[in-house]
């Protein structure tokens, strides 16, 4: 019993020793730290002022971002994400010619394009015309998966009424440089310029013939009104008149709502607002002022460590 005891004391003594010693080599090994600093500190301060000095003119480029609010329209979605792709392999392969072409002619600071949703879920499930098949569209992929996960994902977002295109660029631009060149590009589909004067031509008639139609409700409705003055009128004919009262409403709801968006339907990519040279503020941590010296004085200390284990395996090898 008394040996049990006694191995148990030498247990615990002997942990208690080598936690002092891990806690001992730990300061120890600061100390050592500290000792190298101070003893190197000319070269530490040295690569660090070094550090500064190019982090801080590698930060003087400022860089600007120009955001272009968008609609796009005639089922164009696709079309806008794909010219967008496209934009920005034209800037990765600096084909100067090609921007020359389309009226960019400083694209040489322009850093990148790119395009995202705008999340505006209700408007994406009220719409007029794709509405009940957008709503249809949630309810499937909402059977397999994470509904706030769908709705960020690119097939469903791509789809979303309203899209920002973000152009960043090394300096400031005037819209006239910049923006109104690159509209002026997404707006010169042949496909979607045929499909532009279809749909316009399309609104004039629907107006035109709403306008016939609320004429001969009007007509029908007098007819119907002088009967009652006769005291003539008959249930079926009281009914009849609520029904055209009620067809005569939505009829002028539907030429309201054409003719109110009649000027959003007049591109197709339709600039709802522009934002331009909006200045790109980096944390200080992401500075480049912040982050070289940093990483100058842990490359000297990776080739001091490195160079240290170098000699002393050297050493061991001539001694062996």
């Amino acid at each position: 019993m008394s040996n049990n005891i006694q191995d148990q004391e030498l247990d615990l003594t002997q942990i208690g020793q080598g936690i002092k010693n891990f806690f001992n080599k730990i300061i120890n090994k600061c100390f050592d730290f500290l000792f190298f600093i101070i003893e190197k500190k000319v070269v530490i301060i040295s690569l660090f002022i070094l550090g500064v000095i190019g982090g801080y003119f590698l930060d003087k480029g400022k860089t600007y971002s120009h955001t272009i609010a968008v609609i796009p329209n005639f089922g164009s979605n696709d079309y806008l994400y794909n010219q967008i792709d496209f934009l920005d392999k034209k800037l990765a392969e600096k084909d100067t010619l090609f921007f020359n072409s389309i009226g960019v002619k400083n694209s040489k600071n322009i850093l990148s394009f790119e395009v995202e949703a705008t999340q505006q879920i209700y408007n994406f499930i009220t719409d007029r015309e794709r509405g009940p098949q957008n709503l249809e569209l949630i309810k499937l992929m909402a059977e397999d998966g994470d509904i706030d996960k769908i709705l960020k994902d690119e097939l469903t977002s791509k789809q979303y009424y309203l899209q920002n295109i973000i152009i960043t660029t090394k300096g400031k631009f005037k819209r006239e440089q910049l923006v109104d060149p690159f509209l002026k590009y997404l707006n010169n589909s042949l496909f979607f310029l045929k499909q532009k004067e279809t749909n316009q031509e399309n609104v004039k008639e629907k107006i035109a013939l709403n306008d016939s139609l609320i004429k001969q409700i009007d007509g029908i409705i007098q007819v119907l009104s002088k009967n009652n003055s006769n005291s003539s009128i008959t249930i079926s004919e009281k009914s009849s008149v609520a029904e055209l009262i009620d067809k005569k409403d939505k009829l002028i709801q539907e030429s309201q709502y054409l003719k109110l968006n009649d000027n959003i339907y007049d591109k197709v990519i339709k600039d709802e607002n522009v934002s331009i040279n909006n200045l790109n503020k980096t944390p200080i941590f992401l500075k480049m002022k912040v982050i070289l010296p940093l990483l100058l004085i842990f490359i000297y200390l990776l080739f001091y460590s490195f160079s240290k284990l170098y000699k002393k395996q050297k050493a061991r090898l001539a001694n062996s």
